[in-house]
This record gives structure tokens, C-alpha cells and sequence, in this order.
């Protein structure tokens, strides 16, 4: 492949001379125009930085395409089919991003991104390496806490400090909803996603397979631990019965008829933003209710990385561009500020904003709590190659269970059994 940069041996790296303000040769030399494609809020968040980006990079020009990330997966999948048609830059989601760096699509970027191997959250690098070649930069992680509102608590009389298991999450479950006539927390039965069910799997530290890449749904006694809750939260009714992302889930969230979202750092921008901005002051954080004999009070639950398709026209210009959005301290804060997107360069977390009180949150020191939280994110092959496949699988018996027509071991195998039958897995 033909390297990115070609720099002088006197010259400085690019995010390096950007950030000590150095116009390097190599700086000067980047120019023409990059296309990105993203979604909606990490739009918003990369262009914040743009402004600074031009003035250490004049001659490049940027131009933004803002599509769905299914819309982004489908566009690269079709370019890379018709050898035409992809970006300069993409952002992957993690879930999705293992899939296309087995494709063969993506820019190898290991010489670039070997300054930030030990900068950026270790797990990051996992979906995007591949026979120890790197294909992306890691940009935002996803560690998850508990959102709960402090009102409905209050009304309830439920110490939230006196959660410290999952165990108790159910019993202040049955209080709350006696009390108040709110559930724990929104979670479809028919259109279940898997989502959560892979939040609680990533606490206790495995995927869908072992990392020599076997199924173990069906041999691992953590995830019929992980699925058993899910049960227990459907048959005592303490689930809001609303498909994640659509406007009943909203509603239920925004008027405090749930009262925990087991969600990621990410939830706090859109409560803010969008879902819940006139809630300000009824939301608390509290690390997540542990499982017996597990000590990890966090999970990961998506993240994202910005990727150069092999298709690129202009590789210079587009990993100038990554490196300055996230390879620096400044960019990476500066989008955390705007967005609540969590970024996965540690660095950054010494800065003096992670300890600022967010009025949102009554107060609290949230982003310090995921600054904490992201310490003890366990290693899971959740988000493996063919995880979209695997997922849907899952996600189907997953329905079955949670709508009473079969057990959380027959759940597990028979997803299991489907998962080895599709994807050839042992």
C-alpha cells in the first residue's frame, strides 16, 4: 500500500506540529478536498474541531454526508462491490466495524496509529486489528453506568445507594413500581434488540464466542446468568414494553415512567439534547448493579471509529484529518463538551472539565464517573466479524423467550445451534 505520509526525517508528525502550532513542510503539502460520511450528532461533534483543522490545514477542504449508520454500512459495502463511490472518511460504529476490516475495504493504518497503541483504551483496538495490522482509529468507547431519576427514587423512598447488585436492582424494582407505577427500565419483549441482554454479557467479561472464536452461549454459565435477569424483569413486570429508539420509548423516558437506563456514556448527550432536555436536575449516575461473584460495576455498549476506505482518493489529506480530530487532547475535549461522545484517548481524561459539576445531573461529576468507569471495562468478543449476523440470531430467540414461547436455556441454545449453522463457527 502506498504509505500516507511522506515526511522529511527532520519533520514533525501531523497531529504533533498541529498541536505545538509548526507549519511543517508536510502540513503544507496536504491539500484537496475529503468527503466524510457520519451520522447526525458526530457530525455535529467533528465539526466543532473544523474550524481549528483549517487553519493548520488550509489547502484541505472538507465536505460532510450525513447518513444513517446502516446507510454508511450499505454505502461502503456497495462501493467496495463496484470499486467506486466511497468516501475519504467513514465513521464505523465498533458493532459494525470487524465485519469491514475482514472485507478487506479499509485503509491499513498500523504505521500511523502506532503512536496512540497505548494512548487509546486497550479494547478499542480489538475489532479494528486484524493478523495484528491496523485498519482504524479508535474515537469515542462506550462505558456503561446507571442513569436513574432521582425523583422517582425519592417518591419511592429507594436509597439508590443501597443497589449494589443485580439482585437488589430487582427488589428496588417491585418497591418503585408498588409505589409509584413506574417500571425499572424500558425494554421491549417482541422487538427486543439484544442490546442490553450484550450489556450484561460485556459486565461479566464474554461475547458470543471465547476469543479462539467457538460458541459458548450455550457453555458459559454467565450467559444464561446474563438472560435469567432479563426473565425476571419480564415476569414480574418492571419492563416499559417499547421498541428502543422510537417515539413511546421517548415518551416514557422523558416523563419519568421508567426509573434506570443501564445505558452508555453516549445516553447523556441525548437526554440533554433531544430525548429529555427539561429534565435537568432529575437524573442521577451510579456505576451499574453488579452480578454475584463479579466485581466489574461497568460494561461497553457501542463506540465508534473514523476509517479511510482503500478506495480513498485523497489517504494524505483524510488521515491528516483523523489525526487532528482524534489523535489530539484539545479536538477530543472540545467534541466531549459539545456532544457527551465519550473519547477513548485517556489523556484526556486528566483534563480539569472531567472534574466540572453538570447541572443535568443535580451536580454530579458525570464525566468523572466515566473517566472511573472506563478503568474496569472487561475484554469481551462481543463485536466480532460477524456480529450483525450473530446478533440477529440472537435477537430472534431472544423474542421468543421474552414473549413466553420458550426458556432462557432453550434461548441460548438454539441461538447458539443457528450461530454455528450460519456463520460455521464451532
Amino acid at each position: 500500500m502506498k504509505p500516507i505520509h511522506k515526511l522529511a526525517a527532520v519533520a514533525l508528525p501531523i497531529g504533533l506540529a498541529a498541536i505545538i502550532g509548526v507549519a511543517t513542510q508536510a502540513q503544507s503539502g496536504v491539500k484537496g478536498e475529503i468527503t466524510i460520511w457520519a451520522w447526525g450528532d458526530p457530525i455535529k461533534a467533528l465539526k466543532t474541531v473544523d474550524d481549528s483543522f483549517s487553519k493548520a490545514f488550509p489547502n484541505v477542504t472538507l465536505k460532510y454526508v450525513q447518513k444513517s449508520p446502516n446507510d454508511v454500512n450499505q454505502g461502503l459495502k456497495l462501493a467496495i462491490s463496484a470499486g467506486s463511490g466511497a468516501p475519504d472518511v467513514l465513521l464505523i460504529a465498533d458493532s459494525d466495524l470487524a465485519q469491514f476490516v475482514s472485507l478487506g475495504g479499509l485503509t491499513d493504518v498500523t504505521t500511523q496509529t502506532k503512536p496512540y497503541l497505548k494512548r487509546m483504551n486497550a479494547y478499542k483496538w480489538n475489532a479494528a486489528t486484524l493478523k495484528g495490522r491496523v485498519y482504524s482509529m479508535p474515537w469515542d468507547s462506550g462505558p456503561v453506568a446507571m442513569y436513574y431519576r432521582r425523583d422517582v427514587f425519592q417518591k419511592a423512598g429507594v436509597d439508590i445507594n443501597s443497589i449494589k447488585t443485580w439482585d437488589d436492582y430487582l427488589k428496588a424494582a417491585q418497591i418503585i413500581k408498588s409505589k409509584t407505577g413506574a417500571k425499572m427500565l424500558p425494554l421491549s419483549k417482541a422487538r427486543n434488540d439484544s442490546r442490553f441482554f450484550e450489556t450484561l454479557l460485556w459486565q461479566q467479561g464474554i461475547g458470543y464466542t471465547n476469543k479462539d472464536g467457538a460458541v459458548i452461549l450455550d457453555k458459559d454459565a454467565r450467559a444464561k446468568v446474563a438472560l435469567d435477569l432479563l426473565v425476571k424483569l419480564f415476569k414480574d413486570d418492571l419492563t416499559a414494553d417499547f421498541e428502543s429508539w422510537t417515539d413511546p420509548w421517548y415518551k416514557t423516558i422523558a416523563e419519568g415512567e421508567i426509573a434506570t437506563l443501564p445505558m452508555a456514556s453516549w445516553m447523556g448527550g441525548f437526554l440533554k439534547s433531544w430525548i429529555a432536555p427539561k429534565t435537568v436536575g432529575q437524573w442521577g449516575i451510579v456505576p451499574l448493579p453488579t452480578f454475584s461473584g463479579s466485581r466489574a460495576r461497568t460494561s461497553n455498549d457501542g463506540g465508534s471509529h473514523l476509517a479511510i476506505p482503500e478506495l480513498s482518493k485523497n489517504k494524505e489529506a483524510a488521515w491528516a484529518y483523523i489525526e487532528y480530530h482524534l489523535g489530539r487532547n484539545e479536538s477530543q475535549l472540545t467534541m466531549y463538551k459539545a456532544t457527551d461522545i465519550f473519547p477513548s484517548l485517556e489523556s484526556t481524561y486528566k483534563d480539569p472539565m472531567f472534574n466540572e459539576p453538570d447541572a443535568f445531573f443535580a451536580g454530579q461529576k458525570s464525566r468523572q464517573i466515566f473517566a472511573e468507569a472506563i478503568k474496569t471495562v472487561p475484554n469481551a468478543t462481543v463485536y466480532t466479524a460477524d456480529y450483525p449476523e450473530i446478533n440477529g440470531l440472537m435477537t430472534l430467540e431472544l423474542q421468543k423467550m421474552a414473549t413466553g414461547k420458550q426458556s432462557a436455556a432453550d434461548a441460548l441454545k438454539n441461538a447458539a445451534n443457528a450461530i454455528r449453522e450460519r456463520t460455521r463457527r464451532k
